[in-house]
């Protein structure tokens, strides 16, 4: 399962969202910033068996992210770099 937490600009955050069940799929799932340059926040996720995904942001919190893209993300040096950035 995957929650959303809204900030409410003054540093706290409203009640958090659901934004939906499945997510456990994904051993490793990001968040990466604008991936995609149009201004809204992105994931990348990866499954056990390697395939990598990306979910573009929406900018809706009612449904967040579109729906999922493979990615040519299997190289494990890319993934292992994204997955070390923080």
């Amino acid at each position: 399962m995957l929650w959303l937490y809204l900030g409410k600009g003054d540093g706290t955050f409203a009640p958090r969202v659901r934004i939906g069940g499945g997510w456990n799929a994904y051993p490793h799932l990001v968040g990466i910033g604008d991936g995609t340059g149009d201004g809204r926040a992105d994931l990348l996720a990866m499954d056990a068996g390697g395939g990598t995904y990306s979910y573009a942001g929406t900018g809706d919190y009612r449904k967040p992210f579109k729906s999922r893209v493979a990615t040519n993300l299997t190289n494990g040096y890319t993934w292992f770099r994204l997955m070390n950035v923080f």
